[in-house]
């Protein structure tokens, strides 16, 4: 099957449901599969035995809008001027990174940027791609098939974990557009607001579409801010829009709950290493790299075979102890990552410089579509 293919028509469906006339050009790019295993739990026990493969797909999205002529002057308005008078110009663009898990069947959806120009007429058709872009993975790639009379899945479907984070930024994939007067980057809370309206909008399609919806008590969705308590956040986040469905936002991550499988075939309490995701351009990557990095040996507890004694007489054996030395230096560092828990990670990203006074959000929506979740 071309899920390329396939995920551009839902996306051009969803967009040219966009009120207006207008005309707007899409294009997805999604790539190969390749297996990765180090890419997302980098420091995790045994990660290179792991399965995990990962994707990137790109969309963007350009609408043909009026174009003016030298010095102002209108085309439109100069009879039997032979210059076009309408360009497609990119309005939006979203990047994705997909990770998937097969023993978990798990999939990992890590939104990696979203930016517009701001070139285009309103409303901007950047959260329906992205709606669009979530919605399609979901369900059309990893969503349970229902085919039989009593709406019960015949496959199960794959547990879905959607994570983005949100810092407000001039620009992120269209270089120099912030130097264009019509577009308007929103304020790190306006950020935040938005980014709840879209996952709002996301929980109550998937809640609520056949086939295959999902009931409300198998979406979890959660959001933390830090710097900010629970109360500073509530004040801040907007209501869900009537008519709705959807569960409750938490306040707080998932890393603490014990009922949840995570992908790499854990469930807390256990190492961060194999509960938190490692993306790129992410605040909490570089946390878990200072972690391993900076801790000091005196604080974790090493587990080690003894070092193998050198003989003189053999310089082989002195190879293989210096290829023993390696090992255990590598063991330390993922030690080090294990004595950090997750309540002690949060409190650390807390005092960051890239995160003080509530410029940064992470969003977290865990979708649970097991077949027994479904009612199969």
């Amino acid at each position: 099957m071309d899920i390329g293919a396939t995920l551009l028509d839902d996306v051009v469906s969803k967009i040219a449901q966009i009120p207006g006339s207008r005309t707007f050009t899409v294009s997805v790019i999604v790539s190969q599969p390749r297996k990765s295993p180090a890419s997302v739990f980098p420091y995790a026990p045994n990660v290179h035995e792991a399965e995990v493969y990962i994707q990137d797909i790109l969309a963007l999205v350009a609408e043909d809008i009026h174009v003016e002529g030298m010095n102002g002057v209108d085309q439109e308005s100069v009879p039997g001027l032979e210059m076009p008078t309408r360009e497609a110009v990119y309005v939006s663009a979203v990047e994705l990174v997909l990770y998937t898990l097969p023993k978990t069947s798990s999939a990992i959806v890590y939104v990696s940027k979203v930016d517009s120009t701001g070139q285009g007429k309103r409303p901007s058709p950047t959260k329906t791609l992205v709606l669009a872009l979530l919605e399609h993975i979901t369900k059309r790639w990893f969503g349970a098939n229902i085919t039989n009379d009593e709406g019960k899945a015949e496959r199960s479907g794959w547990n879905i974990w959607v994570h983005l984070f949100a810092r407000a930024q001039n620009q992120y994939l269209f270089p120099a557009s912030i130097e264009f007067p019509g577009k308007k980057v929103l304020s790190d809370v306006g950020l935040v607001k938005w980014w709840k309206g879209v996952l709002d909008q996301f929980t109550d399609t998937i809640s609520s579409q056949s086939p295959a919806s999902i009931p409300e008590n198998r979406i979890l969705s959660y959001v933390t801010v830090p710097g900010l308590t629970s109360l500073e956040v509530n004040q801040f986040l907007p209501k869900r829009p009537a008519g709705l469905i959807g569960p409750e936002w938490l306040i707080g991550n998932p890393y603490s709950n014990t009922s949840t499988l995570f992908p790499m075939d854990v469930q807390p309490p256990c190492s961060i290493s194999q509960l938190i995701p490692y993306f790129p351009d992410d605040p909490k990557a570089r946390l878990i790299d200072e972690i391993a990095n900076t801790t000091s040996k005196a604080s974790a507890t090493i587990v080690s075979e003894p070092r193998r004694k050198k003989r003189k007489l053999d310089s082989g054996e002195k190879e293989m102890d210096g290829q023993a030395q390696g090992s255990e230096a590598e063991e330390t560092t993922l030690d080090f990552v294990q004595t950090v828990s997750a309540e002690e990670f949060w409190e650390r990203m807390d005092g960051r410089q890239e995160c003080r006074l509530g410029t940064v959000a992470f969003f977290v929506v865990y979708v649970d579509q097991s077949a027994s979740s479904l009612g199969a």
